[in-house]
């Protein structure tokens, strides 16, 4: 048999790779949010929450994705503050959502709701399905204990007292605004060149 019949393509490993992390991607958006979802639920306390209503509110913020994302990419945003509009609207409608929706009073914060959409939008660049080009550079860092402690190390941005996740909408804005002005790159840009490194560094941490 030739050898050049054993050599799996890369764009073979690649999918697969997709398809363990992300899961069926025929709906990007929705692939992408869920796995944001996963990133972010572990903060979240929903126990006596029927399983029932947390698929339905999950399906709620779905679709709030796929239209305020196809809003996002039509380049009707023309600078950082109609952005950080955007999001705040997001942010708050999921937040007010999940406190009222079938009396399931469900805490979840703006620090949670920003880890979300955040994360959702960095996946859906990771995936190569929009480029955000139109509003790349106000796009703003997932938050979360990785960011953290690099925003601690490399610009000298202390830890708040406060867990990210129990952050309200002020506090995110400050902690954004703090680390937009000690970066010269896009937010987005910088948090990829310093998420991982830190991340693997806790990691290790663990297996110690």
């Amino acid at each position: 048999m030739n050898k050049s019949n054993y050599k799996i393509e890369e764009k073979d490993i690649l999918n697969f790779l997709k398809f363990a992390y992300f899961g069926d991607l025929t709906n990007p958006i929705e692939a992408a949010s869920n796995r944001a979802y996963l990133d972010m639920c572990r903060t979240l306390r929903v126990k006596e929450v029927s399983n029932g209503i947390k698929s339905e509110l999950i399906e709620y913020v779905n679709d709030i994705f796929k239209y305020e994302i196809s809003k996002l990419i039509s380049g009707n945003i023309k600078n950082q503050n109609e952005f950080d509009k955007w999001h705040d609207g997001i942010c708050n409608k999921i937040t007010e959502e999940y406190y009222e929706y079938k009396e399931s009073k469900i805490q979840l914060t703006y620090g949670q709701a920003q880890k979300w959409l955040n994360m959702t939008i960095k996946y859906l660049y990771m995936l190569k399905v929009y480029s955000f080009d139109c509003v790349f550079e106000y796009l703003h860092i997932p938050i979360d204990n990785c960011i953290l402690n690099v925003a601690n190390e490399k610009l000298g941005i202390d830890k708040p007292k406060t867990a990210w996740s129990k952050w309200d909408e002020k506090q995110y804005h400050n902690y954004q605004n703090e680390i937009k002005s000690k970066i010269k790159i896009a937010p987005l840009c910088w948090e990829f060149e310093n998420w991982l490194n830190e991340a693997q560094k806790e990691a290790q941490k663990v297996k110690k």
